[in-house]
């Protein structure tokens, strides 16, 4: 198993395509990743909250690397290797194996019945996830429900905070339900370039924009942030169906 003494992690690694050999494991704990995907960013911070020793293999998505799915059956990121060909898929699996494993900073609370709210929370926000993919993929496909949809996830964010009276939706510090949502209201801003109906209103939603603006003062938020400019750039190009993966190695 991993140390859980971090050392400094490359998290702009060239993504690895088709015909690129699999880097030879060295014992580490290992995110198959793709830099600009927010489901592999909640196990990246997961990592990053933990404070442990892991490297990030970056993967092309559209020309994935034949080994892929003998780490990810069905070829999707993120994927942690623990041992040298034993694998967990799937991001919200990931991050609670990562958060059972490791127990110093707990992400999820103790409480049966706040670690389940917490865990329904996070699938409360699906259709957020809906109204981004459509935005930069299926902006034709974008309809009353879609906005209706996202404007509940807002709304029930806003109830939350205010119920919880707490900075974060997990005390005073960011936990396992901030960091599972937070790459989705990371791109908003950028997401508002290519439809306003996006935004976050301030005067209907001010705890939850106050939120956004103390997640991005978070430590762990900021050392794997991206800045609007490049994620415009990539978002342009991803909506061609050719993503530019290494913006942040020009």
């Amino acid at each position: 198993m991993a140390s859980a003494i971090k050392k400094s992690v490359d998290f702009n690694t060239k993504h690895l395509k088709t015909g690129d050999p699999l880097p030879k494991w060295n014992g580490k704990l290992r995110l198959y990743n793709m830099r600009y995907c927010p489901y592999a960013q909640r196990s990246v911070l997961a990592l990053i909250a933990k404070n442990v020793e892991y490297e990030i293999v970056n993967i092309d998505l559209v020309n994935k690397p034949e080994w892929l799915k003998s780490k990810s059956p069905l070829g999707k990121v993120p994927a942690l290797e623990i041992a040298d060909g034993v694998c967990i898929t799937e991001s919200l699996i990931v991050s609670e194996y990562v958060d059972e494993v490791f127990s110093q900073r707990p992400l999820l609370p103790k409480d049966p019945v706040k670690r389940a709210k917490d865990k329904i929370l996070v699938e409360m926000i699906s259709p957020m996830h809906t109204f981004f993919f459509k935005v930069f993929r299926a902006p034709d496909a974008i309809n009353e429900d879609t906005i209706k949809n996202y404007d509940a996830v807002l709304q029930f964010i806003e109830d939350e905070l205010n119920q919880r009276r707490t900075t974060f939706l997990d005390g005073a510090e960011p936990g396992y339900a901030d960091y599972m949502i937070w790459p989705w209201f990371e791109r908003v801003p950028v997401a508002i370039e290519f439809d306003s109906r996006i935004a976050i209103d301030d005067k209907k939603y001010p705890s939850l924009v106050q939120y956004i603006r103390n997640m991005q003062k978070d430590p762990v938020i900021k050392e794997y942030i991206i800045t609007n400019d490049i994620y415009k750039k990539f978002f342009e190009s991803y909506k061609t169906g050719a993503p530019d993966y290494e913006l942040l190695n020009k």
